[in-house]
């Protein structure tokens, strides 16, 4: 599924704080929204290149910025750096849809 393997491209990047927002009968926008975080913008490229390597986005927004999308139509990628991670909280903006956090083995 597209989805678990967006999610291992990430963690190949070392991108962390993954969590999937399904938002399937919630809203058109997207069935689900893949939520994760970067140290810097530089490290935000780097997981979205690798991502684009095996997925060609319809649409990408805020490259250089410290928040970064890619739209896959029916999933849409967020990464964040921390500070705007918090900042912006789609976790809470949308905290009744079910979610679910990737936890990454040490």
């Amino acid at each position: 599924m597209e989805l678990d393997r967006i999610v291992e491209l990430i963690i190949e990047k070392k991108g962390f704080d993954i969590v999937i927002i399904e938002l399937k009968g919630i809203t058109s926008i997207a069935d689900y929204f893949i939520l994760a975080s970067g140290w810097t913008t530089e490290h935000l490229i780097a997981i979205a290149e690798n991502i684009e390597k095996e997925f060609e986005p319809f649409r990408e927004d805020g490259r250089g910025s410290k928040w970064l999308s890619l739209d896959y139509v029916d999933i849409i990628v967020h990464l964040f750096t921390k500070e705007a991670r918090e900042f912006y909280d789609l976790e809470g903006f949308w905290i009744k849809a079910p979610q679910k956090k990737i936890l990454l083995e040490v």
